[in-house]
């Protein structure tokens, strides 16, 4: 079975850690996610806040906080941030393990979940999910493409 429920509305907290290259980010965050709407907080790993993303309607404001503020697409803002171009459209439905082709799931594990998921060239990695129930929630999940990896470690839903 891997129609697995996939939220249109969501709000995760965690660490995450992304790479390009020798470049690293490492930090918390915070994401709220809705339908045609997105919103980021980006913390230092000490819980400074050093950065918020927020997108509507196709145009995403980034405001630093050091009072630098960037207007642009929520793809360019969202790869300033991390420091890697990752595809933003995918990350929701990514993030809970949402497939929609069988064919891409290439690895999955002893519940039937997928582990492994590879989609437009981009390889996805579900470490560990949040339970043993079928349609948990991905704990750690990790998307690499080439030199480029996002590792997102959910640390609650809601």
């Amino acid at each position: 079975m891997l129609a697995r429920p996939v939220l249109a509305t969501f709000h995760v907290t965690g660490r995450l850690a992304a790479q390009r290259g020798e470049e690293a980010v490492h930090g918390r965050f915070s994401w709220r996610h809705a339908a045609g709407q997105d919103h980021w907080q980006f913390f230092s790993p000490l819980g400074q806040m050093m950065a918020e993303l927020e997108s509507s309607g196709g145009v995403a404001v980034l405001q630093m906080a050091d009072g630098g503020r960037h207007v642009a697409p929520l793809d360019e803002l969202l790869a300033r941030m991390l420091g890697a171009d990752v595809p933003v459209a995918m990350l929701p439905r990514w993030l809970q393990a949402g497939v929609t082709h069988l064919d891409d799931v290439r690895e999955r594990d002893l519940v039937g979940r997928p582990q492994r998921v590879v989609e437009q060239g981009w390889e996805v990695l579900y470490r560990t999910y949040a339970a043993e129930d079928i349609n948990a929630s991905p704990r750690l999940v990790e998307v690499s493409r080439g030199d480029v990896s996002l590792k997102l470690l959910v640390e609650q839903w809601q």
